[in-house]
This record gives C-alpha cells, structure tokens and sequence, in this order.
C-alpha cells in the first residue's frame, strides 16, 4: 500500500500496530505492509548451531584484528561491501572453508580440529592463499592465528 501525508510530515519508518512503514531507498518513497510473523524451519535452528559454535571457537584479538583490517580492505576494493565488519568476515571464510571441505561440520567445529588439520582459516593470509577469500592488497600482512 502505498502511503500518503498530510502537511509535508518527513519521512516514517518503523511499526504501527500491525502495519510497518518502510522507505524503498532507490524511490524515496514510503509504503505500508501488514507485518508478519516469521516461521522458524529447521535451517534456522541449524545456522543457530553452526554461528553459536564459530563464536565459541572465540578467536583471539589478533586475528580479529586482522579480519577488520581485511574487511576495510574488502570494502576500498568494493563499494558494495562497505558495510562489512569482523564478524561478516569471520562467518564468510568458515563457511568458504565448509563450502571447500563438505566434510568438515561448522556446527562442531573446534580449535584443537583446526589446528591439527592445519586448515586453511587458521589465519587470513592462509585463507587468501587457497581461495576462500577474495584477495586485497597486503594480505601477506594478515597472519595472526585463529
């Protein structure tokens, strides 16, 4: 439904009861829909699993650092990655690592697994290296450990 004000009101968005104003960015233009309650399915409760134990896994300081400087990085190269922050990059490599070894389980996952197969997203450097992320410029720099 499209929306109309009266007397020049700014922009609304958020909630109203049951009816959510949102602003369609490309238009500028500002619509109503009935607000709905999502359904959880199964691949909810699995992608719960799987970021409760990637965070689990708590990486150090270093190697956080490392992927917000790889992030940044990411973001110069693509505009339409300027939003990004440790953590999306964080979950990007593992699940390019899950995408690259179908084998491995995210959802139970662990440190000592990941050192002793010596995979590839113990650190940023090694991850560019076998082509689970994009590379930027000086990522050689990025070799603080999982």
């Amino acid at each position: 439904m499209k929306v109309r004000f009266q007397w020049g009101m700014p922009a609304l968005s958020g909630k109203a009861g049951d009816i959510v104003f949102c602003l369609h960015k490309r238009s500028g233009k500002i619509y109503a829909r009935k607000r709905k309650k999502p359904s959880l399915s199964e691949n909810h409760h699995k992608m719960g699993a799987v970021a409760r134990n990637l965070f689990a896994l708590k990486p150090t300081e270093a190697f956080k650092n490392d992927c917000r400087t790889y992030a940044d990085k990411l973001g110069k190269l693509s505009k339409s990655r300027g939003t990004e922050n440790w953590s999306n990059c964080y979950i990007r490599l593992m699940y390019s690592l899950a995408k690259a070894r179908p084998e491995l389980d995210l959802a139970s996952l662990s440190r000592a697994q990941i050192y002793e197969e010596d995979l590839p997203c113990i650190s940023i450097k090694r991850a560019v290296e076998a082509g689970l992320l994009v590379p930027v410029r000086d990522y050689e720099r990025l070799v603080a450990l999982i």
